[in-house]
C-alpha cells in the first residue's frame, strides 16, 4: 500500500506541474478569406486546422462573400485578417471599395496571394518585375535572422517546401523587413513584413502590420518543418500588432 500510495502522489504532482493546453480561441480571432473548392484544390482546410491548433478562433469567409463585400464579416471584429491565394485577384479588382478597405484598415493582414500585392500597396504595380511567381520555390536565403518573422532560423540557405512547389514573391517598398529571398535574386522576397507606420509602396504608411509569405494554393501541405515554423511566426507576429481598427491614412 505504501508503494502504491507513493506512486499516486508522484503522478498527482507531475499532473499539477504539467502546463495546461491553451483553450481554443485564446490566441485571438482570425478572419480567413478563402475560396471553397478552387480548381486544383487547396490546402486552406489544413491552414484553418493549423490556426485552430495554435489556439486561434477562425471565421471563414468565401472571398468577398457578395456584392461590395456585403457578406464579408466586419474585419474590425477580428485581431487579424488572413487572405489565401485562392481568393481571386480579379474579384478584388472588381470590388475596389473592398480592397481599399482591406488596404487601409488598422487590422493586421497576412496574405500569400502575390497577385494582390500591388492592390494592397505592398509592392509596385508591374507583374514579373514587382511581384510574380517562381516555378519552384523549394529553396530560400534567409537574410534577417534576428527578426521575429525568421522563427529563430539561422541566416543562409535552406528549404521551406518540398521540391517543385511554386512560390510567390514580391519586391517590397523601402520600409519592409525582408526576411527571406530567392537565392541569387535578392530582389525577389518570399517572406517580408511591414511594421505599423512603415513606408510601403506608393509612399503609403502601413496602418497595421502587413505580411507576405510566398505560398501558393497547396504549399501548406508541402512545407518542411522550417516552412511550418515560418508560417506560424508570420501569423503570430502579425497578430501581435493588433491595435485600433480605425483606418490610418
Amino acid at each position: 500500500m505504501g508503494k502504491a500510495f507513493a506512486a499516486i502522489v508522484v503522478l498527482l504532482l507531475a499532473s499539477a506541474a504539467a502546463p495546461l493546453p491553451a483553450p481554443a480561441g485564446d490566441a485571438g480571432r482570425i478572419l480567413f478569406l478563402m475560396r471553397a473548392d478552387p480548381p486544383g484544390g487547396s490546402a486552406d482546410p489544413q491552414v484553418k486546422a493549423r490556426l485552430e491548433q495554435l489556439g486561434y478562433s477562425v471565421t471563414v469567409s468565401e472571398g468577398l462573400a457578395g456584392q461590395g463585400g456585403a457578406g464579408m464579416p466586419d474585419p474590425c471584429g477580428f485581431d487579424l485578417v488572413v487572405m489565401s491565394s485562392t481568393v481571386r485577384s480579379n474579384q478584388f479588382t472588381a470590388e475596389r471599395s473592398v480592397i481599399t478597405r482591406l488596404r487601409d484598415m488598422g487590422i493586421p493582414l497576412v496574405t500569400w496571394e502575390n497577385d494582390l500585392l500591388d492592390d494592397l500597396w505592398m509592392t509596385g504595380l508591374r507583374r514579373d518585375s514587382d511581384f510574380g511567381e517562381l516555378e519552384t520555390g523549394h529553396y530560400f536565403w534567409l537574410v534577417r535572422a534576428p527578426h521575429p518573422l525568421a522563427a529563430g532560423i539561422p541566416a543562409g540557405l535552406g528549404t521551406w517546401t518540398e521540391a517543385r512547389t511554386p512560390a510567390g514573391w514580391g519586391k517590397p517598398g523601402l520600409g519592409a523587413d525582408v526576411i527571406m529571398t530567392w537565392p541569387g535574386e535578392p530582389e525577389k522576397s518570399t517572406l517580408f513584413g511591414y511594421e505599423a507606420g512603415a513606408t510601403m509602396d506608393h509612399d503609403h504608411l502601413a496602418p497595421a502590420r502587413r505580411v507576405f509569405i510566398g505560398m501558393e494554393n497547396n504549399s501548406f501541405t508541402r512545407m518542411t518543418d522550417t516552412g511550418r515554423k515560418l508560417f506560424d511566426s508570420a501569423i503570430a507576429w502579425a497578430r501581435a500588432g493588433r491595435k485600433s481598427c480605425a483606418a490610418k491614412r
